[in-house]
């Protein structure tokens, strides 16, 4: 009887070593998962407090009429963007067909003047004049789209906070339910900082077409770090949502590894 006890205890043995190479698979994906979203969270509030979004750029300067100077290059962020001006202090003029003197619009070759940072924070009450902001700069449709970039982007950081908070507590109760709910909170984060980065290409778009002077014609734009760092941050919390659903199937009797894992998934009443 007991070589027969013996035996079967080893057939058991055999057949859950498998389960316990995927158990070790899983719980290190898993941790893996966690440990990045809980980098996610600085690297989001590094994006989200960065400059580096879109960087607009012209190739020698393009004449800006509104305020005589030439437009170089600007730097977006979430609420800011900043653009690198040259005012020239004595202008080349060339003269046209019909002998009239204007500047010339594309070129800040030869030319002496000064260069000038001038920023426009989009989320403070512009100065008004005459019923217009005194900033040409100042657009209100670029006000609500980053004011919609930044409630979705501190909903996003209480999100993945909290997303990372229920990930760890998986690894203390391996309950199925615990795993779809991280993987819940991990989605949402997600949805959230899409919509970030959604906004912020829309905004982009809007300035093209709309803004001449923040997106002047013949100057042309490309994603920055932040936006990057954005992306990756919008991929990783995909990856973990999707692991912790895939990794929250039921497994009881002869599918767990363990007995412990086979009583975590089984039917519990939850009472008072």
């Amino acid at each position: 009887m007991e070589t027969d006890k013996m035996s079967t205890a080893s057939s058991v043995g055999a057949e859950r070593r498998p389960l316990m190479q995927a158990l070790v698979i899983e719980r290190r994906i898993l941790f893996a998962c966690t440990i990045l979203i809980g980098l996610c969270t600085f690297v989001w509030i590094t994006a989200v407090c960065t400059e580096k979004w879109v960087h607009i750029q012209t190739e020698n300067g393009i004449f800006l009429p509104t305020r005589g100077g030439y437009f170089m290059w600007s730097d977006s962020g979430v609420w800011e963007i900043c653009r690198y001006v040259f005012h020239p202090t004595d202008r080349p003029l060339r003269h046209n067909a019909t002998h009239l003197a204007t500047p010339s619009p594309f070129d800040v070759s030869g030319l002496k003047g000064e260069y000038f940072t001038n920023c426009t924070n989009y989320l403070a009450q512009p100065t008004m004049k005459n019923g217009k902001p005194a900033d040409p700069a100042y657009d209100i449709d670029i006000a609500n789209y980053v004011r919609t970039m930044i409630s979705f982007g501190i909903i996003s950081l209480f999100v993945m906070a909290m997303g990372c908070g229920f990930s760890v507590y998986t690894f203390r109760n391996p309950r199925y339910m615990f795993k779809r709910l991280a993987a819940g909170i991990h989605f949402i984060s997600t949805a959230c900082t899409f919509v970030v980065v959604q906004v912020m290409m829309s905004s982009v778009d809007h300035m093209k077409k709309n803004l001449k002077f923040i997106y002047p014609e013949r100057a042309y734009h490309y994603f920055h770090i932040s936006f990057f760092l954005a992306w990756f941050v919008v991929l990783v919390n995909l990856f973990a949502a999707a692991s912790f659903l895939w990794y929250s199937r039921k497994r009881k009797g002869d599918k767990a590894a363990t007995d412990e894992l086979a009583m975590a998934d089984e039917p519990t009443i939850i009472g008072r």
